[in-house]
């Protein structure tokens, strides 16, 4: 089962919060990532006051929300990706797995970039399989699949962002019912090895679609408090915490000035257009995504700062969260020296 909410202490709402995944290069990114430069993010970074938070990629985002590791991930995305269901729900998202450097690594979705086709023909034969299991697998998404799991049965997981990039193996779920999950995980693999698509993937030289990882186990919560106005996203997890709490939820505009100002409550604008580069192991789509930031959001803060008098700006890295409150006057904070990007991970 998941684990309990966990709730840390906050510094005071902020009318307009950014967070941005995927911004500050991990010690181990290719130096281009490292040496990259954004004055206009910098110059208020300098001005800020900052602090660092437990946790990394998602952590601070759940945090908002009450929520811990072991948040009902699966419950909440589904119910924004097609409505609530009822009953236990597991994230199976496709994944590949590939050997590199003499050690397998697992990639998410976004290195397969699956048809609606392949994803229906994958989960349409999942569910032949499992159906006399009790499993019940549904894939709204190319990229977001699901799978309903008999309550006593959810297993203990690793979330998918924990594991990516990582060899999977001591990280598979594991569970204490009838239901033996590394056997299951296996029993997928061998079933998706032999769909057609697979075969047609393979002799283009495409990555494969070898696996599904399960994670994010539980049942739709209620009584979520309501930590902001709105939300602009289009990142699924934002969207679904969201609409679980009654926020207003709009798409992520092209800049600032296309969000709800200061009279409509303190919103949170979650910009990940830095995630698939990333996670495809991108760099030049990534460079080009961050410098386009640049132009159309963070050149445009001291704007933002006048239109919402206060910001903050989230960068989770990959050992914690770093938080960057601008104050109106710290405009004036004309001392301060910008550092690169990388020297705030």
């Amino acid at each position: 089962m998941g684990a309990d909410p966990v709730y840390y202490p906050r510094l005071p709402a902020m009318p307009l919060t950014l967070l941005v995944p995927d911004l500050l290069p991990p010690a181990d990114a290719p130096e281009a990532m490292r040496s990259l430069r954004l004055p206009g993010l910098e110059t208020w970074l300098a001005r800020a006051d900052t602090s660092r938070e437990p946790g990394t990629g998602n952590a601070w985002l759940l945090r908002q929300w009450g929520l811990g590791a072991g948040a009902p991930t699966a419950a909440l995305t589904l119910a924004a990706d097609g409505g609530p269901r009822e009953g236990t729900w597991l994230r199976a998202d496709p994944v590949h797995q590939r050997v590199d450097r003499d050690a397998l690594v697992l990639h998410d979705a976004a290195v397969l970039a699956l048809a609606r086709e392949e994803a229906d023909e994958a989960v349409g034969a999942l569910n032949e399989f499992f159906a006399a299991d009790g499993l019940e697998f549904v894939a709204p998404s190319p990229e977001r699949w699901y799978v309903r799991v008999p309550p006593e049965e959810l297993p203990r997981t690793v979330p998918l962002e924990s594991a990516i990039g990582r060899n999977p193996f001591g990280m598979l779920p594991e569970g204490g019912g009838r239901l033996k999950w590394p056997s299951i995980f296996s029993e997928a693999q061998m079933l998706l090895a032999r769909l057609p698509s697979n075969a047609a993937r393979q002799s283009e030289g495409r990555p494969t679609l070898n696996a599904v990882w399960f994670w994010g186990g539980g049942s739709f919560p209620s009584g979520l408090p309501r930590p902001f106005s709105c939300v602009a996203a289009t990142e699924a997890l934002a969207r679904s915490l969201a609409l679980a709490s009654g926020c207003a939820v709009q798409a992520l505009p092209a800049g600032p000035t296309q969000l709800p100002l200061r009279g409509s409550g303190n919103c949170l604008a979650v910009i990940d257009r830095l995630q698939a580069p990333l996670r495809r192991g991108d760099v030049e789509a990534w460079l080009a995504a961050a410098r386009d930031l640049e132009r159309d959001w963070f050149g445009n803060l001291g704007g933002a700062l006048s239109a919402f008098g206060s910001l903050r700006i989230v960068l989770p890295s990959e050992r914690d969260t770093a938080v960057f409150d601008v104050a109106p006057l710290a405009r004036w904070r004309l001392h301060r020296r910008r550092r690169p990007l990388a020297a705030h991970a």
